[in-house]
């Protein structure tokens, strides 16, 4: 009997003395996020995540039933989430490693929200580790990326257009200004408004039919067609003309692979084409390709520079 109960007196004293250490360990925190692009495919792109966690402790943590939730917003529109379950968080700082997969179905509103905002996206990343004796840690991190597209395509500088006509001399076009600006955005198409200032300097009148453009990133024709009402510009007069174009937002997905794949690089392509109808029922095509030019979008989503929280990281454009 004695026996008996100085057995149960040790057991008790163990599960005291158990109790007791697991009431004083410290409670683990999560100090920051870092993540960067891991790969991409026609439907989804991979974005690999490092969680740091911070154990107070001199031992480590076994948080076995511990979930970890990752999301990526931008402008508010979710674009992927992941989690991971059982995490082991060894004494001091130290990482764990999730994957996030973005669905590319989503780049197209995305793209629509980017413009519609002024070109600009508020990028948020967040982290929640949810630990049942301890609760919920969160982090996240905002960034915000710019860019100026339009701004690119807006010069003053004259250019001149050749057509090599019999009895005409060259140029038989100046293109005084160019300007661009984004029109009424939806779901579907972004509308680009390309105008152009004309200085016919013949003593000729110059008909101009129409404009044809072409809207190419990485290669990939984003938009096409057929824009501008028939105008004549008399000798010596100057008229605004406007193209305007139209990218389709079902093919930024496409895009956005490319876009991914050559290190968030893009070449942005406008070409443009006038096309003139002669008194002889002939048409000439003016290729007018020196006034959109390509330009480079280089973009850091995930600032993995290491910017500071709140930080803005701005894509850099350049002729």
């Amino acid at each position: 009997m004695n026996r008996t109960r100085a057995a149960v007196l040790v057991i008790v004293v163990l599960a005291a003395i158990g109790g007791a250490a697991v009431l004083t360990v410290d409670r683990p925190s999560v100090a920051g996020t870092e993540s960067r692009f891991a790969g991409v495919n026609d439907s989804t792109t991979l974005v690999t995540t490092e969680l740091r966690v911070t154990n107070p402790n001199p031992v480590p943590i076994e948080l076995g039933n511990t979930t970890v939730t990752h999301s990526i917003r931008m402008n508010g529109i979710e674009m992927g989430t992941g989690s991971r379950d059982d995490i082991r968080a060894a004494p001091g700082t130290s990482t764990v490693n999730f994957t996030t997969a973005i669905d590319n179905r989503n780049i197209p509103a995305w793209w629509a929200s980017h413009v519609e905002r002024g070109e600009r996206t508020r990028v948020v990343t967040g982290a929640a580790v949810d630990v049942p004796v301890f609760g919920t840690a969160r982090v996240s991190e905002n960034r915000t990326l710019t860019t100026d597209i339009t701004g690119a395509l807006n010069t003053s500088e004259p250019r001149p257009i050749n057509a090599s006509l019999p009895f005409v001399d060259d140029p038989v076009l100046v293109v005084e200004r160019t300007s661009a600006t984004w029109g009424n955005v939806t779901r579907e198409t972004t509308p680009l408004d390309i105008a152009l200032q004309i200085r016919n300097p013949t003593e000729i009148p110059i008909p101009v039919a129409r404009i044809d453009y072409t809207l190419t990133m990485n290669g990939i024709a984003v938009g096409n067609g057929t824009t501008g009402e028939g105008t004549v510009l008399s000798p010596g007069s100057e008229q605004t003309i406007t193209a305007k174009a139209a990218i389709r937002n079902d093919e930024l997905d496409d895009w956005w692979v490319s876009h991914i794949e050559r290190d968030q690089r893009t070449d942005l392509g406008i070409s443009l084409t006038a096309v003139l109808e002669l008194p002889d029922n002939r048409t000439v095509e003016l290729p007018l390709d020196d006034l959109g030019g390509n330009t480079t979008i280089d973009t850091d989503v995930f600032d993995t520079g290491n910017g500071p929280n709140g930080s803005t990281s701005s894509i850099r454009l350049t002729r």
